[in-house]
């Protein structure tokens, strides 16, 4: 496959993730069809996160400093350092499903994350890895729609990406 080269929604984005903080990230897309393929970082044996309803942005933020400066009406901006970003995702909750993903909050262990972009089953996608830990999981009862979890992750490091499978 190749990396997606039009405009659509990404209806068919996944995450996923195994716990292993041994792993190198893939650095170009020949490490990645090497990552994907070998055993120790075979993305098969994953486990997918279901019933996701909304994905956060990711990536690199911006870290942006306004500066004040003496006799001037607007401040100046400077580029500071950027903090890993908290990923929040929001899930259609169903217990039986997302018990195990709830037991796994603030366990110490650190996870290799696959944000795999794709608008369509099958066909171009871009392949995101980061590693990071699940730091909390929170349900909303709703009455009137589904009930929802909110998962949020920390991140460490920078994300590795995208590449094609």
């Amino acid at each position: 496959m190749a990396l997606i080269s039009n405009i659509g929604a990404g209806i068919f984005t996944s995450l996923k993730f195994k716990a292993d903080s041994s792993y190198s990230l893939p650095t170009s897309d020949s490490s990645h069809q090497t990552f994907i393929a070998s055993g120790t970082g075979d993305f098969d044996g994953a486990t997918e996160i279901t019933s996701i309803r909304e994905f956060p942005s990711f990536g690199k933020p911006a870290n942006i400093v306004n500066v004040p400066q003496y006799g001037q009406s607007v401040s100046s901006q400077i580029q500071g350092q950027a903090d890993a970003p908290t990923m929040e995702y929001t899930i259609n909750y169903v217990p039986s499903v997302h018990g195990a993903i709830q037991a796994l909050v603030q366990d110490g262990l650190t996870y290799v994350f696959q944000v795999d972009v794709k608008n369509a089953e099958t066909g171009d996608n871009g392949a995101f890895y980061v590693k990071g830990s699940f730091a909390s999981f929170e349900v909303t009862p709703s009455l009137t729609d589904s009930n929802q979890a909110t998962i949020t992750m920390s991140t460490q490091g920078d994300y590795k990406g995208p590449f094609a499978d």
